[in-house]
């Protein structure tokens, strides 16, 4: 500092120069933290109650990466309040790699649906991989005479208070699909929002919803087990778990192409190495065969790619939904 003085480059020039050698200090810091990482337990914040799809998804990662990476790899509950509990939690963790955060389509919904949000969706935490993709399945119950999408909506149209679809709740990827089928079929269903997929299927094979619309993993064993019938996957295609199910474009509603996504983030702060490392290792996790095949077993599609490739699509999905949201008047629990 006194030779910079001294050497007339003045105050402004002095601070500038502070502030260069704190920059280097920082990166030092965080480099020798990744090459340090990990040395401790890596925590997986569950934003979804337990028992459904993304806890599936979650323990089959968690446990091939504590193996991959020579540390524990805990799985910690933090669902409720549309996944924003959890959410929360992991914004205001310390960016250090050893807070990982389960995210799916609320991800990209709650900044529309509850605007004064306690963390910045985009600034408070950093796109770390896409998991997988999961087709959406509209089930009804087996004694229905509703045999296809078509018929769905010709039952909204005509007796609106009839056309109950239950799903996982409000701003969910099943919702949006559903709110979007109404838009381009100008109908609306009776919306019934519920705690997680199992109690919306439950409910419809109690005969007590006229269908319900879930991530096809959540209702597959009711669907084999024939208490439930499937009428459409919202998919861009056939499910390959289902192939004799059509999607919703072949059945006149081409525009209705939804696919629930599911994906880590992290805080922030998390040095670029570290997310590095951590993207590349669950990509090889995503690669290996008999993940792959666990996961296309419960109809999940593995997808993997850089964290650039997630934030895209977070960021786009951001924006289609918001304009649903907007136009269908779409309100928060």
């Amino acid at each position: 500092m006194t030779i910079y003085l001294e050497r007339g480059i003045g105050r402004g020039a002095a601070r500038v120069a502070w502030w260069l050698a704190g920059l280097v200090i920082v990166a030092g810091a965080a480099t020798a933290m990744a090459q340090d990482y990990p040395s401790k337990p890596i925590k997986i914040v569950l934003t979804y109650a337990p028992g459904g799809p993304s806890d599936f998804i979650s323990r089959t990662v968690a446990d091939r990466l504590s193996s991959r990476l020579g540390q524990p790899v805990v799985v910690e509950g933090r669902p409720g309040a549309n996944t924003r509990i959890g959410t929360e939690y992991a914004a205001r963790s310390p960016g250090d790699g050893y807070t990982i955060v389960f995210i799916g389509v609320p991800h990209a919904t709650n900044p529309a649906l509850f605007p004064s949000l306690p963390y910045d969706t985009l600034k408070d935490l950093t796109a770390l991989v896409h998991l997988v993709n999961v087709p959406l399945l509209l089930v009804v119950p087996q004694a229905s005479n509703l045999r296809n999408v078509q018929d769905l909506v010709k039952l909204a149209r005509d007796k609106p208070g009839e056309a109950t679809v239950g799903t996982a709740g409000n701003g969910t990827g099943p919702h949006l699909a559903l709110e979007l089928l109404g838009l381009v079929a100008g109908v609306s269903f009776t919306h019934i929002p519920y705690k997680g997929d199992a109690p919306a299927f439950t409910e419809a094979i109690a005969g007590r919803l006229a269908a319900s619309l879930n991530t096809l993993q959540a209702p597959l064993q009711q669907v084999k087990a024939g208490r439930l019938r499937p009428l459409g996957v919202a998919s861009r295609e056939r499910a390959a778990v289902l192939p004799d199910v059509p999607t919703f474009s072949e059945q006149g509603f081409p525009d209705v192409v939804v696919t629930t996504w599911f994906g880590f983030a992290v805080p922030s702060a998390t040095p670029r190495e570290i997310v590095v490392r951590l993207n590349a290792e669950i990509n090889a996790i995503l690669a290996a065969e008999d993940v792959r095949e666990r996961f296309a077993g419960a109809g999940l599609v593995p997808m993997g790619g850089p964290p650039e490739q997630f934030d895209s699509l977070i960021r786009s999905e951001m924006r289609r939904w918001a304009e649903v949201i907007k136009t269908r008047g779409i309100r928060a629990d």
